[in-house]
C-alpha cells in the first residue's frame, strides 16, 4: 500500500472558489472523480462558554422519524457518537443544553444492543450506553442511518455544563472508529455525501457572531491567509492506550514565561475549548500566568510551505475568557486545565476560534474505502488576529488528493 506525497507535493488551485477545489488533470483522475460531489457544509452554532473544557460549538441535528431536533457536537477528540436519551432517568444526564433523544417517539428506531456498556471520554468523564440505529440529518439533504449510543446514565459537573445533547466523533482514521457505531468519514464516501478526492474536513467559527461551519470535503479558501499555513503531520499519541483516534502531532517546544518543555504531542480537539493535558505543563502554565498575568504562550509546531518550523503566539487575550454560563458566569479565567495526559497538550475552542482548521485523510479504495490521517493544516483568517507568527514567501497548498488503491 503506498501513501500520498505530502502536502508539499499538492497542486495550487487554478481558481479562487469557495471550498478551494483544486484542478486535476481528468487523465490522472478516476472515473468516479469526473463528477465532483458537492462539499457538505455543516452550520454551527455557539452556547454559552462555559468552565467545563467542553466545546460551546455544536450544529442542529434532526434524528429519528420525525424528525427531532437536538444539538450534535462534530467532536474530532472522539471515536464513537452518541446522544442523551430517553433512556436517563428524570434524575440523571442533566446538562444545560436540556435536550434528549426519545427513541420510543421514532418509527425508525432499531436496537443494536440493549445491553448497558460503559464508554468513556478519558479523564473528562465517563457514561452508560445503549445502542441503536436511527436517521440522522445533519445538514440539507436527506438524512443517513447512523448507529450511535443512547447515554443511560451520566453525571457531573462537566457534564452540567454541556452546551450540546450528544456527539458525533471524528477519529483521526478508520482503524481508529469505534466499531460500535457506523459513522465514519469513509462512510460518508461510500454514500455519496463527500468526494473521496477531496478527503478534507476544515472547522472555521467566529465568536463574535457565534456562527461557523464544518465543511466535509472541501475548505474555505476565501477565509484563509495563504501565506500563514502550518502543516502539522500526524504522528500517534501513545503514552495513553487506545486514544490514537485523536489528532496529534510532534510540538517542538511550549514556552511561557520562564517555563519551557520539548517534544511534547499536540493535539487540535474541535470538542474542546481549554488548553488541557499533562498535569506538570498546565500547573506551570497556570504558575507563569499567575506570576506575569501578561504573559505570552509560544508554541513552536509543523512546518510552513517554505519549509521553516511554525510559531504560534497566544496572548492573554486569547487564553483568558470570561465565562458566560455555570457556577464561574461573569469570570474571566485563565484556560489551562490539567488533566493526566502524559506529555500531551490538547487545545480546542480557545485556540481554534482564532485559526481556520483543516484535518486531512489519506484516502484507500481497496473495494471500500479506508482512511488514514495525514495531519492538520492552520491558517490565521483573513482579517483576524495573526496568532500564526511565521509567514511563507509561498502560499500552503492543500491541493487535490487523489484515491489510490491497494
Amino acid at each position: 500500500m503506498r501513501g500520498l506525497s505530502p502536502l508539499i507535493q499538492a497542486r495550487r488551485s487554478t481558481r479562487s472558489t469557495l471550498l478551494g477545489r483544486a484542478t486535476t488533470e481528468a487523465a490522472a483522475t478516476p472515473a468516479s472523480a469526473q463528477v465532483p460531489i458537492p462539499p457538505l457544509v455543516v452550520p454551527l452554532a455557539r452556547g454559552l462558554y462555559q468552565n467545563n473544557g467542553a466545546s460551546p460549538w455544536y450544529t442542529s441535528a434532526l434524528m429519528g422519524t420525525p424528525g427531532q431536533s437536538l444539538k450534535i457536537a462534530l467532536d474530532t477528540g472522539a471515536s464513537f457518537i452518541w446522544v442523551t436519551s430517553s433512556l436517563c432517568p428524570p434524575c440523571s444526564c442533566q446538562h444545560s443544553s436540556g435536550g434528549r433523544f426519545v427513541y420510543q417517539d421514532s418509527s425508525s428506531f432499531q436496537w443494536v444492543d440493549s445491553d448497558p456498556k460503559k464508554v468513556s471520554f478519558g479523564p473528562w468523564g465517563s457514561m452508560w450506553v445503549e445502542s441503536g440505529i436511527d436517521q440522522v440529518k445533519i445538514a440539507s439533504g436527506a438524512p443517513v442511518p447512523l448507529e450511535m449510543y443512547l447515554s443511560s446514565e451520566y453525571s457531573g459537573p462537566q457534564f452540567a455544563q454541556l452546551d450540546w445533547d450528544g456527539g458525533i466523533g471524528i477519529p483521526s482514521g478508520s482503524d481508529y472508529a469505534d466499531p460500535s457505531t457506523a459513522f465514519s468519514i469513509a462512510q460518508f464516501m461510500t454514500d455519496g455525501l463527500m468526494d473521496p478526492n477531496l478527503p478534507y474536513v476544515s472547522f472555521g467559527t467566529d465568536a463574535a457572531s457565534r456562527t461557523g461551519s464544518v465543511i466535509f470535503g472541501g475548505f474555505d479558501a476565501e477565509a484563509i491567509d495563504p501565506y500563514s499555513g502550518i502543516f502539522m503531520p500526524w504522528t500517534p499519541y501513545t503514552a495513553i492506550a487506545q486514544v490514537k483516534f485523536i489528532w496529534t502531532t510532534p510540538l517542538a517546544s511550549y514556552s511561557i514565561g520562564s517555563y519551557q518543555t520539548t517534544n511534547v504531542q499536540f493535539c487540535l480537539d474541535s470538542g474542546s475549548s481549554q488548553f488541557k493535558g499533562d498535569d506538570d505543563i498546565m500547573n506551570s502554565t497556570l504558575a507563569q500566568i499567575a506570576l506575569s498575568p501578561g504573559v505570552d504562550l509560544a508554541l513552536s509546531v509543523g512546518s510552513t510551505e517554505d519549509g521553516t518550523q511554525g510559531q504560534i503566539v497566544v496572548p492573554p487575550s486569547v487564553y483568558n475568557v470570561t465565562i458566560e454560563g455555570g457556577p464561574d458566569k461573569g469570570d474571566t479565567l485563565p484556560q489551562f486545565n490539567p488533566l493526566g495526559l502524559t506529555d500531551l497538550v490538547l487545545v480546542g475552542s480557545v485556540l481554534l476560534d482564532q485559526l481556520y482548521t483543516v484535518y486531512i485523510y489519506d484516502v484507500v479504495d481497496n473495494q471500500g474505502y479506508t482512511l488514514s490521517p495525514v495531519g492538520m493544516v492552520v491558517f490565521n483568517k483573513k482579517n483576524g488576529p495573526a496568532l500564526i507568527q511565521t509567514r511563507s514567501k509561498k502560499p500552503m497548498t492543500i491541493g487535490s488528493r487523489l484515491v489510490h488503491r491497494a
